[in-house]
C-alpha cells in the first residue's frame, strides 16, 4: 500500500517520537536495491531498533528467535517446537505450544525489509508499505489510543510475545500496542520503559487526522494547567 514520507513525518512530529518510525515490507523476492542484513540479531524484534537508522532486508536464517520465526511467517510451529528457546519457554509455563500455534503471523515471504521512514522514497522500487512500527512511551501510547478511538480504528493491546504485534496489526488492519515481553528485553537493548506500536498503512491517513485533534486538545490542557492545579 502506498504511503508518503510526509505523512510519517507529521505522525512523528505530532507524537514527538524520539526515533524514526520503521517501515516493514514483505518481499516476494530479496530486493536487489537494498542491502542484505549482515551480522547477528538475537531476536526478530531486534531488527526494529536496527531499522531506525538503516534500510536492509532479512531472510529466514537471520531470525534467531523461534517464536519470532513463527510470527514472521518464516516457520511453522512444528518446525520450531523442539528448539531450545521454545523448550525453555514452554517448560516454565511462559507460553504453550498451543498458544504459539494461535499467535497472529505475517504471510510467508522470501524476505522482510526494514526501512527508516525518512528513507521510504529511496529504499526500493515504489512506496509500498505493509506495516509501520515505532517505539514510544506511555504518554505517546495515550495519544495513539485516543486518536484511534476518535477515528473508530480497531486497536488492541497485547503483551507476550512482542513480535506478534506485526502479524496482529496486519491481520486486523488496525493498530496494535505492544507492552513488550521479558524474552525480548533479555535478548535486546530495549528498556523496561519501551512500548511498541504497529499500524496498518491503510489506517495512517485517518489516524493522523484524528491525532491532530487529540494533540490540539492536549496542548490546550497544558496551556491551561493553572486551572487544573
Amino acid at each position: 500500500m502506498g504511503l508518503n514520507r510526509m505523512e510519517l513525518k507529521e505522525m512523528s512530529r505530532l507524537l514527538r517520537l524520539e526515533n524514526n518510525p520503521i517501515i516493514v515490507r514483505l518481499e516476494d523476492e530479496p530486493p536487489s536495491r537494498r542491502r542484505r542484513f549482515m551480522g547477528y540479531a538475537p531476536a526478530s524484534c531486534s531488527f526494529w531498533r536496527l531499522g531506525i537508522d538503516s534500510a536492509f532486508y532479512t531472510s529466514d536464517v537471520d531470525h534467531n528467535c523461534s517464536i519470532g520465526k513463527v510470527t514472521h511467517g518464516l516457520r511453522e510451529v512444528d518446525e520450531v517446537k523442539e528448539n531450545d528457546d521454545v523448550k525453555l519457554l514452554t517448560s516454565i509455563g511462559w507460553i504453550s505450544i498451543e498458544d504459539i500455534s494461535k499467535l497472529p503471523r505475517l504471510p510467508r515471504k522470501a524476505a522482510i525489509s526494514y526501512i527508516p521512514a525518512d528513507m521510504l522514497e529511496d529504499a526500493g522500487s515504489g512506496n509500498d508499505v505493509d506495516l509501520i512500527t515505532f517505539f514510544c512511551n506511555a504518554e505517546q501510547v495515550m495519544l495513539v489510543v485516543d486518536a484511534a478511538e476518535r477515528a473508530g480504528i480497531r486497536y488492541r493491546i497485547r503483551s507476550r510475545p512482542t513480535c506478534a504485534i506485526l502479524g496482529e496489526a496486519y491481520s486486523i488492519k488496525g493498530i496494535v500496542i505492544g507492552l513488550g515481553c521479558t524474552p525480548s528485553r533479555l535478548r535486546t537493548p530495549y528498556s523496561a520503559n519501551d512500548l511498541f506500536v504497529a499500524i496498518h498503512p491503510s489506517m495512517v491517513g485517518m489516524f493522523i487526522e484524528h491525532l491532530r485533534e487529540v494533540v490540539n486538545v492536549e496542548e490546550c490542557l497544558h496551556a491551561n494547567k493553572a486551572m487544573l492545579v
